[in-house]
């Protein structure tokens, strides 16, 4: 079984939805910009991790998305949500946090296709800084076919 395991120093973003307009009697699909840039920093941060290969087979994915604690919050507030008492239950939601990361890891080869993450486990945090801590490890299959 292979595992890589890695942090990213970037405060997570989540995958934005597809912006829709009418251009020239055409309906048009297209990605913001802030979601492109977003996608070019993960990607640029992600590079270095890549394993030669695409993992193969079945996987599980886990990572740690951490969010820097608000400026604004009162000290006490500030220390218990450093401490572990608090959990980041605000946006953006761990769906589309995974998301952004599964899709960027797609397109930079970490696997084959994300449909290969059988186990995902995710969590939002809070800590002094931003991060995405990330853990891949292939799972041991029996399945020497595969499925269709």
């Amino acid at each position: 079984m292979s595992e890589l395991s890695f942090c990213l120093p970037i405060t997570p973003t989540a995958q934005q939805r597809p912006r829709h307009a009418r251009f020239g009697g055409h309906d048009v699909t297209y990605k913001s910009e802030s979601q492109k840039a977003n996608e070019r920093t993960l990607e640029a941060m992600l590079m270095p991790h890549r394993p030669k290969m695409p993992l193969s087979g079945p996987l599980e994915l886990s990572f740690c998305a951490t969010f820097p604690v608000p400026r604004s919050w009162t000290k006490k507030r500030r220390e218990a949500a450093l401490r572990g008492k608090m959990w980041h239950t605000a946006k953006p939601d761990t769906d589309n946090l995974a998301k952004q990361l599964k899709d960027a890891m797609t397109r930079l080869g970490f696997w084959q296709d994300d449909r290969q993450v059988a186990v995902c486990h995710m969590e939002k945090i809070y800590g002094e800084r931003g991060e995405w801590s990330v853990r891949v490890l292939e799972l041991e299959s029996t399945d020497t076919q595969g499925e269709n």
